[in-house]
């Protein structure tokens, strides 16, 4: 079987707040290309973005979601097809209520084991101080909701970095938790998004894979074979 992993669209409810930024014609064309050479496609969160309303709490999320849903219907329906599989992230967790989406997702074939998760479950800052970063996404929102998207972008690369510098690597909190999870659902393979950063490493004897980002433009993915046992992080460019 092939599998092809995309996570962190953040598709917005309204196009100020937007992080997508994709034609829906290129972007289409992208998903074609992965369906003629994928079995299935799994969806690994923060797809649309529900924390940039006007103020925080889960009917708000709600209505957020369902606005980035509405924003891109053709989209949205292909989603909820064959070969495509759901799971929530952090900014889009309240799908899990309102669409039923997957918090994991394991999947054996051909004796190979693979595990997914959004991996925000495993975010240093979002485990310390949750009602900080939530705070953080929320005025990010309200910036770009009065035209300085740009500004917002800035701040979010900056963190993305920072990030990334602290927290990759073997040693890194993703990585440890994914070789806690090799061995806990006996996994040949553990995926994630969140960090918006690509990454492949060989863990005690199992793998750990980051899908880095669609958003702004981007088009990264993690592609698996089952029966070849590979995985690769891929690049598209549009």
């Amino acid at each position: 079987m092939r599998i092809a992993a995309i996570s962190d669209f953040h598709i917005g409810p309204t196009e100020r707040v937007d992080c997508f930024r994709h034609t829906s014609e290129s972007f289409h064309q992208f998903l074609d290309s992965l369906e003629a050479t994928h079995d299935r496609i799994v969806l690994l969160g923060d797809v649309l973005q529900s924390e940039y309303g006007a103020w925080i709490g889960a009917d708000n999320e709600s209505a957020q979601l369902l606005a980035a849903q509405r924003r891109l219907p053709t989209l949205w329906r292909r989603f909820q097809t064959e070969p495509y599989t759901y799971l929530h992230g952090n900014h889009d967790a309240i799908a899990k209520q309102v669409s039923g989406a997957l918090s994991e997702l394991r999947i054996e074939c051909d004796g190979f084991t693979v595990y997914f998760i959004h991996g925000h479950q495993f975010d240093p800052l979002l485990q310390r101080i949750y009602p900080v970063a939530r705070l953080s996404t929320w005025f990010s929102g309200r910036v770009r909701s009065v035209g300085l998207g740009r500004v917002a972008d800035w701040l979010e690369y900056q963190d993305v970095s920072i990030k990334h510098r602290r927290f990759e690597g073997v040693s890194g909190p993703y990585a440890l938790a994914a070789k806690r999870l090799l061995r806990e659902q006996e996994a040949s393979l553990v995926v994630m998004g969140h960090t918006h950063v690509p990454q492949r490493l060989e863990i005690d004897g199992g793998i750990y894979a980051n899908t880095g980002t669609c958003s702004h433009r981007q088009r990264m993915y993690v592609s698996i074979d089952t029966r070849r046992r590979s995985v690769k992080c891929v690049r598209d460019s549009e």
